[in-house]
């Protein structure tokens, strides 16, 4: 009958140690995202995007930027798509996007890698940055010299 008294004892300290193990764990500082209009425009002027409908969406299980980007049969598709992952990973979190040339699509997945994993993200165009201005982008996608599968 004394062992319950123990193990209940030692149930709590080992969830104290598990808790207090959690709050120590360093967060992310607090960054500001660069505004969703800035990044939307500068997606407009990326060579060969005729339109796009991307927005942040803030319903429940689907959270993040979505939408598509239209452009012309000249323009390289990859190239395209990349340049818009790099430019939306300066804002909010989460990135669904596809690039459309006529009835054909590319996403995020047929750049290679693990996209659209955020750690895939962060692995490609570098740590977010914090601040209100877009910095440059010059993604890999744009300087591929074989053809993408």
């Amino acid at each position: 009958m004394t062992h319950r008294p123990t193990r209940t004892a030692a149930a709590l300290v080992a969830g104290a140690v598990l808790l207090t193990g959690c709050s120590l764990t360093p967060r992310e500082p607090r960054r500001v995202p660069v505004p969703d209009e800035e990044i939307f425009e500068a997606v407009s002027q990326i060579p060969g995007v005729e339109s796009h409908t991307l927005s942040y969406n803030t319903n429940f299980g689907s959270t993040g930027y979505n939408g598509d980007v239209i452009i012309s049969q000249d323009a390289d598709p990859y190239c395209v798509l990349d340049t818009t992952l790099a430019l939306l990973w300066q804002g909010r979190a989460y990135l669904s996007v596809s690039v459309w040339q006529g009835d054909k699509f590319t996403r995020p997945q047929d750049l290679g890698g693990d996209l659209p994993y955020v750690t895939a993200f962060r692995e490609r165009y570098g740590p977010r940055p914090d601040g209100e201005h877009l910095r440059e982008v010059d993604p890999p996608a744009c300087h591929a010299t074989e053809p993408h599968q």
